[in-house]
């Protein structure tokens, strides 16, 4: 009874503060038990694709439709009033089911890609519109709802897959109908949320101390009052100067947050460590199926459940670090270089390793230190930082991350590049992580050689004159 008596608060609580329905989709669209066993499915009958055709030819294709379509998103999210970009998202996903049901050929598998990629990008205008529709009181509230649901969604998705692929109760197709079922399930509930209207927007906007939708607002009541009839003539000019108006204020705002590098150093710190590390992962979660598909047998085919334990370690890293009083700026660049190193070391040891078991508790590992370091990330930044600029630095940082990880694909994976076979491959990412650590082990070496250099005592008496002459000159 008292269960259930909590279950019924927490529904009203979510649907009180108008976020049920966002909630339901955070859950529904991560219910896709299709998404561990991917290449399996692709490179078994009837699709019957190789693998080194899915990581060269079909996979990196989300990378490039990613970074291409973010911009666009990124710019078009707010002036079309989010919503559209939700409806986008959720009809990208049902496409890309579509193609993976009834796609044969490579050329469909790589649109299927592409409308994977779009979906992606889609992700940053539901995540706005989650904000925007909800008391700022309430998002802390709010946004631990959705993270639950998202990560319920995925958990039992995976665990659904293990079951019927464990015990035979399913094909790789099974799964991919019930993914399709799903995603298709969001497309009414995207079409019903509710619209974002301009007083919703310029309510938000002006609550974070941004004053141009003002003048806009006194432009437009001035002309009002001036001449009613002449403005209803001009209707589709006015919406083509709001259009523009929000453009040009755009292209001002992001000329001021990019100070913010400059202003504060552990936001740039912490945002190179999160574009760099980002596209590392990136690269390892797209392609670490096709590394699986080299060791699997039927028998170890244990996809499912080893992303179920990436869920319940994510929920329980999130959950915990929430009280944990951890100055991550003390010593971050000696933590950011040691995890760099570690995660090397892991890759370099998958790359050549015969079990997938093995394989499995690496990638585990991985995914644990990524998944702490980037809540670390998320925390230390967004202290830094007002909560106008949390997307701009959070959707910048990502952009870069997308821009290396396109690079790094294109030179190493697609078959117009080197083409590197999948263990070379993770070879290279092992690499790569250790450059980034060799990157914050240089920076930990020139603090303490400037450190050095200024506790010198002809460098202290230099300093202390140069700051007696400019108390003199004020």
């Amino acid at each position: 009874m008292h269960i259930t008596q909590y279950f019924f608060k927490i529904f009203f609580r979510i649907y009180y503060h108008n976020a049920l329905e966002i909630v339901l989709v955070s859950a529904i669209k991560e219910f896709r038990p299709a998404t561990p066993f991917l290449t399996p499915y692709l490179i078994s009958a009837p699709k019957n694709f190789t693998n080194v055709q899915l990581y060269s030819e079909i996979y990196p294709f989300w990378t490039y439709s990613y970074l291409v379509a973010l911009v666009p998103s990124f710019f078009l999210t707010d002036i079309l009033r989010y919503k559209p970009i939700v409806i986008t998202e959720a009809v990208a996903l049902c496409f890309t089911w579509i193609l993976l049901i009834w796609g044969k050929t490579i050329w469909q598998m790589q649109i299927m890609q592409i409308a994977f990629g779009v979906a992606s990008a889609c992700e940053l205008g539901y995540e706005s519109y989650m904000f925007l529709m909800v008391d700022k009181k309430y998002y802390k509230l709010v946004s631990s709802y959705t993270r639950a649901a998202t990560l319920t969604g995925r958990f039992f998705a995976y665990a659904l897959a293990q079951f019927l692929i464990s015990f035979n109760y399913g094909s790789y197709l099974l799964l991919n109908q019930i993914s399709f079922g799903a995603v298709c399930v969001i497309i009414p509930i995207a079409i019903a949320f509710p619209p974002i209207t301009k007083e919703i927007i310029d309510s938000k906007v002006e609550s974070q101390g941004k004053k141009a939708v003002d003048d806009m607002r006194q432009k437009e009541t001035s002309e009002d009052s001036s001449d009613k009839t002449a403005k209803a003539k001009d209707s589709g000019d006015a919406k083509t100067r709001d259009i523009k108006e929000r453009m040009e204020e755009y292209s001002h705002f992001i000329l001021h947050e990019l100070k913010i590098f400059k202003r504060n150093k552990n936001v740039l710190k912490w945002s190179i460590w999160w574009a760099l590390t980002s596209c590392g992962f990136y690269q390892i979660t797209n392609y670490v199926q096709s590394l699986w598909a080299t060791m699997q047998i039927i028998s170890d085919n244990f996809n499912g459940i080893t992303e179920c334990i990436n869920t319940l370690i994510g929920a329980m890293i999130s959950f915990s670090l929430q009280y944990i009083n951890k100055d991550w700026t003390v010593h971050d660049e000696l933590i950011l270089s040691i995890t760099s190193i570690i995660i090397a070391v892991l890759l370099i040891i998958m790359s050549q390793i015969k079990s997938v078991i093995i394989a499995y508790i690496l990638y585990v590992i991985i995914t644990a230190i990524y998944t702490l370091l980037m809540t670390a990330a998320c925390a230390t930044i967004a202290s830094e930082l007002n909560s106008a600029s949390y997307g701009f630095v959070f959707g910048l940082n990502t952009f870069v991350a997308l821009l290396l990880e396109t690079a790094i694909t294109f030179a190493f994976a697609d078959k117009h590049g080197f083409a590197l076979p999948i263990r070379e491959q993770f070879l290279v990412y092992g690499g790569y992580f250790a450059i980034i650590a060799l990157i914050f082990v240089i920076i930990i070496c020139s603090q303490y050689i400037i450190r050095w250099w200024r506790n010198q005592p002809d460098n202290t008496m230099h300093n202390n004159i140069s700051s007696c002459d400019n108390s003199t000159y004020h």
